[in-house]
């Protein structure tokens, strides 16, 4: 059956499309602070929020944001989140947030992520991701 026709098809569109929305419109000022001038400063994911711990609490729950497979809605939110370890390398998110870095990982990892960014990018953000998987803060070294 074509998951792509009739109330099924039409839901999944629905759900992407909403996530796609949220990535643009929410999750962009939250991974990326801006001056007035739109000069991206900072990230929003060095501090609580509450919009991102739902996402951890979702895909806690699925590997994936809509119907449990991998999709353009995942591509969305994963590709504003992986931004953030490539410009701000020193974030710390796993303490926080351990499932959506679990699902950048994954992210990242995927065969298409590497042709759309390169081996170089791809690389580097599975290096910093394994680090704050298996270090659970970061990859930063304890301080005496």
């Amino acid at each position: 059956a074509d998951e792509g026709r009739g109330p099924k098809g039409d839901a999944k569109r629905a759900a992407v499309a909403s996530w796609v929305a949220w990535a643009n419109a929410s999750l962009d000022p939250i991974c990326f602070l801006e001056t007035p001038e739109g000069k991206v400063y900072d990230t929003g994911l060095r501090n609580p929020n509450r919009r991102i711990d739902t996402l951890n609490t979702l895909l806690s729950q699925s590997p994936h944001l809509v119907q449990g497979k991998f999709s353009l809605a995942d591509v969305a939110v994963a590709s504003y989140l992986l931004y953030v370890i490539q410009f701000f390398p020193d974030v710390e998110l796993y303490q926080r947030w351990p499932h959506v870095v679990r699902y950048m990982r994954e992210c990242a990892g995927r065969e298409g992520y590497g042709q759309a960014f390169g081996g170089r990018v791809q690389g580097f953000c599975l290096e910093r991701l394994d680090k704050m998987m298996e270090s659970g803060n970061g990859g930063e070294e304890k301080k005496k």
